[in-house]
């Protein structure tokens, strides 16, 4: 069985005689296409602006750490204390009491939080008992000034990068901002963009569909498809659209997780279409009569509707046009 594509269930949707006709024809750079390009390489922009924002703010965050500890350490080599050492030695044992127990509660924190961000944890937990050891060891032997100071200009060094390090990341998020702005594109991460080079096409092995939406957003949990629109804004969300983007929800479903809802985009404007049984269904039976259409080769218009005769691309190539 073959696969169809979410374009031609919103073309069929909007007229199956003008899908029928749009399938030999050959492929226009217009202005739509033109626009869609930019949107498209602006948001893959957008996407390397917020990785490269996130990067820094992880080197600002280990290097702001990295500055706090060395200059714990050189501090505990000036000052020498056996009531802290006994303090350190203390809270090491705590803090390594706490990452056994994340070690042993692994699975359960990874699925009430994202893995890697559990493993960071345990990461932090397990260096905050190793730089507590250190300390109660430090704390007890006889000053060492020389390699105290040594570590305080050492830190002093660290927390410069620190700082560099933010200052790109704020930089970054600057940026990113005005790209958003620019194109008027909703909150989220981006997590996939409508890129052939290197976007994989979303299938649904289940209904035979595919289809690449323009924008995939992580908000939170859920992942939210995008459709963008250019050209005029309708008063209302076009029935044909709701079709496309029912079927990107559903490749969603089947390679991500369920989503809540998906956005049709015209310009400014931005419509929240929920995922119902009932959208899914009636774009499921599109899909049945595109398929049964394609084994009988027999296609009619569906509808009596001048307008969508006037402002059909495919109009002049129709023998069952209205105007």
């Amino acid at each position: 069985m073959d696969y169809i594509s979410a374009g031609d269930i919103e073309k069929y949707s909007y007229c199956p005689l003008s899908w029928w006709l749009s399938r030999n024809e050959k492929h226009k750079e217009n202005e739509g296409v033109r626009r869609h390009r930019e949107i498209s390489k602006g948001a893959a922009d957008m996407k390397k602006k917020y990785k490269q924002m996130k990067e820094f703010e992880s080197m600002a965050i280990y290097f702001s750490i990295g500055a706090t500890i060395i200059s714990l350490v050189g501090i505990s080599f000036i000052y020498t204390s056996p009531i802290l050492s006994r303090m350190f030695i203390l809270f090491s044992i705590l803090w390594l009491g706490f990452s056994f127990y994340l070690l042993w509660k692994a699975d359960k924190y990874a699925i009430l939080v994202e893995r890697k961000n559990a493993e960071r944890i345990m990461v932090i937990a397990s260096a905050a008992a190793t730089t507590f050891s250190i300390f109660s060891v430090t704390f007890i032997l006889p000053p060492n000034y020389t390699l105290g100071y040594v570590l305080e200009v050492l830190s002093l060094l660290w927390l410069v990068f620190a700082t560099y390090f933010l200052y790109m990341a704020m930089k970054r998020d600057i940026q990113y901002n005005e790209i958003k702005k620019k194109l008027q594109l909703p909150d989220g991460e981006i997590v996939y963009i409508d890129d052939l080079q290197k976007s994989p096409i979303l299938k649904s092995e289940k209904y035979k569909i595919w289809g690449r939406p323009d924008l995939l957003i992580k908000m939170g949990d859920d992942y939210i498809p995008v459709e963008i629109k250019t050209g005029r804004v309708p008063r209302g969300p076009h029935f044909s659209h709701i079709m496309q983007l029912t079927a990107y929800m559903v490749l969603v479903e089947e390679n991500y997780k369920t989503p809540p809802y998906g956005l049709l985009k015209y310009g400014p404007v931005i419509y929240k279409i929920e995922y119902e049984e009932d959208l899914k269904n009636i774009m499921l039976q599109k899909v049945k009569e595109m398929r049964e259409a394609l084994k009988t080769g027999e296609v009619h218009r569906n509808h009596n509707k001048v307008g969508k005769c006037l402002h059909c691309s495919r109009r002049e190539l129709c023998p069952e046009r209205l105007s």
